[in-house]
């Protein structure tokens, strides 16, 4: 199931005005491919991150996913897409206090209904590099150790639809490489679209399509 952003325009309030940051964007994201948005400051990645998440509407144009105008759906409807379809990766990484890493697998688990989840969000985890952590609790981890647990956290439940708001901004070299090859075999593996903001290289070396995104 592809999804598409169609003729879009989003504008953002500025006082009594109001700022254009895409007009006429169109975009399609295919299963099975990592794709990295990139571009200048205020060029509007992270707008088409929340539009593609139905968190945000546009002015005009459609999200379209498997031909279905998603943004024409009600608020409580949109909530229920994205649940069933959608992993969100934000850039403040919105992990709980007491929770070990573990028990955050163990909630996705929980609240999406799916018994894999644990076992999924471990192994990734793992891959990640936070095998000696599993039993950590967020105050007890670096900023780059959060970033990574939410997302395995995000790709825990194996949702068909990823989007990751600059995922390796705390992350070093080597740590960098391991997050974005993660997420393009995860694209490849579950036939998942994977959509990512980053302004880094091996994120952008890495994945299979780059839009970069131009100012309005």
């Amino acid at each position: 199931m592809t999804l598409a952003l169609a003729e879009v325009d989003f504008a953002m309030p500025e006082g009594a005005a109001s700022r254009s940051i895409l007009r006429g964007f169109n975009a399609t994201f295919n299963p099975g491919a990592f794709v990295c948005l990139t571009g200048p400051s205020g060029a509007g990645k992270t707008t088409v991150l929340s539009l593609l998440a139905g968190i945000c509407l546009p002015s005009a144009g459609r999200l379209l996913h498997h031909a279905e105008d998603i943004g024409a759906l009600p608020e409580p409807a949109r909530r229920s897409w994205r649940r069933a379809h959608v992993g969100l990766v934000f850039q403040t990484c919105r992990l709980i206090d007491v929770l070990t890493i573990a028990e955050h697998m163990d909630m996705v688990a929980r609240l999406r209904g799916r018994a894999d989840a644990m076992s999924n969000g471990l192994r990734i985890a793992c891959k990640l590099g936070l095998e000696n952590k599993l039993e950590n609790v967020p105050s007890a981890l670096s900023g780059g150790e959060k970033q990574r647990v939410a997302l395995a956290q995000a790709l825990a439940s194996c949702p068909s639809i990823v989007l990751a708001d600059e995922p390796t901004a705390a992350l070093d070299e080597t740590n960098a490489l391991v997050v974005a090859t993660t997420l393009r075999d995860f694209a490849r593996e579950s036939d998942a679209i994977v959509v990512a903001v980053s302004h880094d290289s091996s994120m952008i070396k890495t994945a299979d399509h780059v839009i970069a995104l131009q100012k309005s």
